[in-house]
């Protein structure tokens, strides 16, 4: 039979391991910069003004463009407010969590017919004008997605926390 025999130590070895498994058991750190990475992406699309697969936001109605204070759409007049400011992520345990706890956060996402819940009109002002409608259609203007991008800039992240954990050893 043929054979090699290796002798010294392996604590080196150990100890890159005992790294790797350390982060199998703690994954918050690696969660909360794959986070920061999303929450990263989800600004640049909205600054760009385009949903997860770079198709442009629906424009807003006119009328309403013409009063919306905010550099775009989802975006208010300032950097810390607007759906765009509440953006958050969160890591807990082997979970991560991002978007947005504004309650109209979800219309925006997925798109809503508005309807009045007492009365048989909404009304509102748009425009200088007054109006008076059955309901009022929101497209859908998704800002939440895992791109391929971001699952590459993840993976590139955790590649990060690996190749550090390996040189403790």
């Amino acid at each position: 039979m043929a054979s090699i025999t290796l002798k010294g130590s392996f604590a080196p070895v150990t100890a890159a391991l005992d790294g790797i498994a350390a982060i199998g058991r703690n994954p918050e750190p690696v969660l909360q910069a794959a986070g920061q990475i999303v929450l990263r992406s989800t600004r640049h699309r909205i600054e760009q003004q385009v949903d997860p697969e770079g198709v442009p936001f629906e424009p807003l109605n006119p009328l309403y463009a013409l009063t919306k204070e905010g550099p775009g759409i989802l975006r208010g007049p300032d950097f810390n407010s607007g759906l765009y400011g509440s953006l958050t992520a969160r890591a807990t345990g082997n979970v991560l969590v991002w978007g947005s706890n504004k309650v109209y956060a979800p219309v925006h996402q997925f798109g809503a017919v508005i309807q009045p819940k007492k009365g048989n009109h909404l009304s509102f002002e748009m425009g200088g004008h007054l109006f008076h409608v059955d309901s009022v259609f929101v497209p859908a203007r998704p800002f939440l997605g895992f791109t391929e991008h971001d699952r590459e800039d993840v993976v590139d992240a955790l590649e990060g926390f690996l190749r550090r954990a390996m040189r403790r050893g």
